[in-house]
């Protein structure tokens, strides 16, 4: 069984004419890491942020975000402060945000915990951490060992399911391969499954065993990591990988100037009679301007275009 599943997902925000999340269909199985990416606007925090309940002021939600089985939309409150603190955690793109800045982190880390003084520390010592970091403030520590921090923090309460919202966005490079490789062996170790929010292309191709890319509030394709940056079928997705900036493995040799998308997301406050990526796609028909793509499942994901990419288009 998914540790995490979400089936028809939509969600609506106060005096916006469509849906913010329109038909989101998403799993994670136990110890998979799952990688959902898309330019920012797209959905992907927010898709994140509603396995836990937490929905925008206002909004309104439809469909199934099913925890180990069991519907987070139907949650009462009580029940979802046991999700929480058991079953699902977040480790938010920001640590400084997440913690108290005048409250020691041993404090932080056994709030609501009495007596797990114990586990606290082995905790801090799975993520790389001397114990002595527990009777520190967070402006004694680097960015990337307050990450660490909220890392054991989030792994406290047992989590079946991890949801990591751009974890690296404020590290830099050498920290955010630390910290990666770090939640990878967290994972291992734990048989956490992993949803993995990002931006970064190459980032989740080193670490998604599937990947689900998002534009406009829906699903464009899923499918395999290998596979789906190796021959891409929707054109949304072959145009982020020709805008991903490569290093060249021959100096001398002049690159190819950088692609770009054209145009821009479409405005949350205008409805969509098509294919959300219309305007911007070199490929779009009068039908992708009039109705919306199915998704079509393929052996081994989606994709949602009228004239998806094919193996021979990317010889």
């Amino acid at each position: 069984m998914s540790v995490l599943r979400i089936t028809d997902l939509r969600m609506w925000l106060p005096g916006a004419p469509r849906p913010v999340l329109d038909g989101i269909d998403l799993s994670v199985a136990p110890g998979e890491t799952v990688a959902l990416v898309g330019e920012s606007g797209s959905g992907k925090s927010l898709t994140s942020r509603t396995v836990l309940g937490l929905l925008p002021p206002g909004a309104s939600a439809a469909g199934t975000v099913a925890v180990q089985g069991e519907d987070v939309l139907t949650m009462t409150p009580d029940r979802l402060r046991a999700l929480r603190s058991r079953t699902a955690a977040m480790i938010f793109q920001d640590p400084h945000a997440a913690v108290n800045p005048l409250r020691r982190l041993g404090d932080f880390l056994l709030e609501g915990r009495p007596g797990a003084g114990d586990q606290a520390r082995e905790l801090i010592e799975a993520v790389g951490l001397d114990p002595r970091v527990l009777r520190q403030y967070p402006h004694q520590l680097s960015g990337g060992m307050l990450q660490r921090v909220t890392i054991a923090a989030a792994l406290m309460g047992g989590p079946k399911l991890l949801l990591c919202d751009e974890p690296t966005t404020a590290l830099d490079v050498t920290t955010q391969a630390e910290v990666v490789t770090l939640l990878d062996s967290l994972r291992r170790r734990y048989g956490t499954g992993l949803l993995f929010v990002t931006h970064d292309l190459d980032l989740a191709a080193a670490i998604a065993d599937r990947v689900y890319v998002m534009y406009a509030g829906r699903i464009a394709e899923s499918g395999p990591a290998s596979t789906l940056f190796a021959r891409p079928r929707h054109p949304y997705t072959a145009a982020l990988l020709a805008a991903t900036p490569r290093v060249l493995k021959d100096t001398r040799t002049p690159g190819r100037r950088l692609a770009t998308i054209p145009g821009q997301p479409p405005d949350l406050r205008a409805e969509l009679t098509g294919c959300a990526f219309a305007a911007r796609c070199p490929r779009a028909t009068p039908q992708c301007h009039d109705a919306p793509p199915p998704a079509l499942a393929l052996a081994d994901g989606i994709v949602a275009c009228h004239h998806s990419l094919t193996g021979a288009e990317h010889a």
